[in-house]
C-alpha cells in the first residue's frame, strides 16, 4: 500500500513540473483559520498502511497556485470517487518534504477549515443605486479547505488528505504541488503596490470596470490614495462574468458582506481582472499585482492591508467571510502586520 501512495507522490510532484512550466494557470480557495499556529506535529505516517477501503474514494485538487517559503493559506477542493466536488467534509492534511522522492517525509499536519462562498441561505443586498442583487443560495458542494502553514524550503512537496465526507465516506489521498523560495506575486509583509485603479469616477459605464450583474459598491477607492491616507484596506481581484472557476461572484459576495459591516473604518476596492474580455487585454491594476513571472494569472485573489500600507493577509480561490473577517476586524481595529 505504501508503494502505491509513494509512487503517485512521483507522478504527481511532475505534474507539478509541467504546471510550472506552464504559461497560464487559472484557479477557480468554520474557525478562524488566520492562526497560523493551526498546524501539529505528525504523530504517525498516513501515507503508511492506508486501509483498502480509503483508496480512490476522494479526489484532491489544490486551488492556488503561489506556495512560496514562509506562511501559506493553502486551499484543496475535495471531489468524491465521481469528480463530483465535496462539501462538508472533515479534513486533516499532512504535508510531505518530497526532495527524496523515493523516501517522502512527513512534517507536519494541519485541520483544514471549509470556506464556502456563497453557499448560505439567499438574501437580498440592495445597492447605492437601488438594485437588488441575490447573495448566497449556491450549491453547497462549492467549498474549498484552508490550512494555513509554514513552509521552511522551496522545491517539490506533497499533501496527504483523510477525509470524512458529509456521507460518511472515509478517504484518503495526496498530490504533489511546488512550493517557490520567494512568492510569485505580493504577499503579506511586503508592501502594498500604489496602484492608480480605475474607478467609477473615472469611466462613463460602471460596467467598463465591473462584469457584475449588477455592479458591485466597491468602485470609489483609488489603491493608492487608501495608502496615502493609511485607510486599511480589502482588495478583491475577481471577474464575475468571465470567472473560469465560477467563484468570483460568490467570492464578490462575501467581501461586500464584510463591506456592509466595516466600511467606516476599511476601505474596499473590486478590481476586475479584463480591460478587454474579448481581445483578452488584462486590466492593468490586475497585471500589476497578479501577473506572475511565468505569464500565468490566478484568480479570485483577495488581499487585506494594514494601515501602513502593508500587506497583511492573502487568499486565493473560493474565500469566504468566515476565513477573511478576522484579518479584516483586525485591520479594522488598528493591527498591523508584524513578522
Amino acid at each position: 500500500m505504501l508503494g502505491a501512495v509513494r509512487s503517485s507522490f512521483r507522478v504527481l510532484s511532475l505534474l507539478a513540473i509541467a504546471v510550472v512550466a506552464g504559461t497560464l494557470f487559472l484557479a477557480c480557495g468554520g474557525d478562524d483559520s488566520s492562526d497560523s499556529g493551526n498546524s501539529f506535529p505528525v504523530s504517525s505516517d498516513p501515507a503508511k498502511n492506508v486501509p483498502k477501503d480509503q483508496l480512490n474514494k476522494i479526489n484532491l485538487v489544490v486551488a492556488g497556485y503561489d506556495w512560496h517559503v514562509g506562511k501559506n493559506n493553502f486551499v484543496f477542493g475535495i471531489t468524491d470517487k465521481n469528480d463530483e466536488p465535496q462539501g462538508g467534509a472533515q479534513a486533516v492534511a499532512t504535508f510531505y518534504d518530497l526532495r527524496d522522492q523515493n523516501h517522502p517525509k512527513p512534517l507536519f499536519q494541519a485541520q483544514a477549515v471549509a470556506s464556502a462562498p456563497g453557499v448560505h441561505a439567499a438574501t437580498e443586498h440592495v445597492h447605492p443605486g437601488g438594485e437588488v442583487h441575490v447573495h448566497g443560495g449556491e450549491d453547497e458542494n462549492r467549498v474549498g479547505y484552508y490550512a494555513t502553514v509554514s513552509f521552511d524550503h522551496p522545491g517539490f512537496w506533497g499533501v496527504v488528505v483523510q477525509a470524512t465526507l458529509k456521507d460518511g465516506t472515509k478517504g484518503t489521498t495526496n498530490v504533489g504541488f511546488n512550493v517557490f523560495d520567494k512568492p510569485q506575486m505580493p504577499a503579506p509583509g511586503m508592501a502594498a503596490l500604489k496602484s492608480d485603479n480605475l474607478t467609477k469616477a473615472d469611466v462613463k459605464d460602471i460596467k467598463e470596470i465591473d462584469s457584475g450583474d449588477p455592479p458591485n459598491d466597491m468602485h470609489t477607492v483609488k489603491i493608492k490614495d487608501a495608502i496615502a491616507a493609511h485607510r486599511p484596506m480589502v482588495i478583491v481581484f475577481s471577474t464575475p462574468a468571465f470567472c473560469t472557476s465560477r467563484f468570483c461572484g460568490p467570492v464578490n459576495e462575501e467581501v461586500e458582506d464584510l463591506q456592509t459591516v466595516y466600511r467606516d473604518s476599511v476601505d474596499f476596492v473590486h478590481v476586475e481582472i479584463w480591460r478587454n474580455f474579448d481581445k483578452k487585454e488584462l486590466n492593468p491594476t490586475a497585471k500589476e499585482w497578479l501577473l506572475r513571472p511565468d505569464g500565468g494569472l490566478t484568480e479570485p485573489v483577495v488581499y487585506v492591508v494594514d494601515r501602513n500600507g502593508t500587506i497583511y493577509e492573502r487568499w486565493e480561490g473560493p474565500v469566504a467571510k468566515n476565513i477573511m473577517e478576522p484579518a479584516v476586524k483586525a485591520v479594522a481595529d488598528g493591527q498591523v502586520y508584524a513578522q
